[in-house]
């Protein structure tokens, strides 16, 4: 995933999980065996939520190409 114009941060909450779109395992820590659980499974909110930030990172490059 390219993060299209998004600020990561670096210990991300659930609303930054979110927020960014970014995996659902990122935020958490591993549990006993090693394996983590993702905070949500939608990957149609995800999906959206990249959407939304690449069409926003088109349109503010096609912004400044115009201002040139």
């Amino acid at each position: 995933m390219k993060p299209y114009g998004l600020v990561v941060v670096e210990y991300p909450d659930v609303s930054d999980i979110h927020a960014m779109g970014a995996k659902s395992i990122c935020g958490r820590f591993p549990v006993r065996g090693g394996k983590s659980r993702g905070y949500f499974k939608n990957k149609a909110v995800k999906a959206q939520t990249r959407r939304y930030w690449a069409r926003k990172a088109r349109a503010a490059n096609k912004a400044a190409c115009q201002e040139e």
